[in-house]
């Protein structure tokens, strides 16, 4: 990838609505890290995109709207808003993230923060049984 580390941060979050493993693994370092606020850290690019994928994958309808978005060098750091649909109720979230991009355009390591809390509120006053 010859992208600038803005435009590969923005090119990945526009997979968020219909996520292909195929087309994320182009995004990430063989040696990625991801550290998925409270939900832990995944290792390398296999599992970062196959748990990224399984998220991404639970809810259908998923939209990302960019707040803030600030890079220098191959640092990226952006706030985002967002949600999905969970049966008829639309799930609101909020994210931070900060993004090291590596010399070949890749994602070295990602990291979220979230309110976990809310969101999984959120989820089950919808109806939904969120895993322990």
């Amino acid at each position: 990838m010859s992208d600038s580390p803005e435009s590969v941060v923005r090119g990945l979050l526009a997979l968020w609505g219909d996520p292909k493993a195929e087309k994320l693994a182009r995004f990430f370092a063989e040696d990625a890290v991801w550290v998925d606020g409270p939900n832990g850290v995944h290792h390398g690019a296999k599992a970062v995109i196959d748990e990224l994928t399984r998220q991404l994958s639970i809810f259908r309808g998923q939209w990302i709207e960019v707040d803030t978005l600030v890079a220098d060098g191959g640092t990226v750091m952006v706030e985002w808003h967002g949600g999905f649909t969970a049966g008829r109720t639309t799930i609101d979230t909020k994210v931070m993230a900060a993004f090291e991009i590596d010399a070949n355009g890749q994602i070295k390591q990602m990291r979220e923060s979230f309110d976990m809390k809310s969101l999984t509120d959120q989820i089950e006053a919808a109806g939904f049984q969120v895993p322990g």
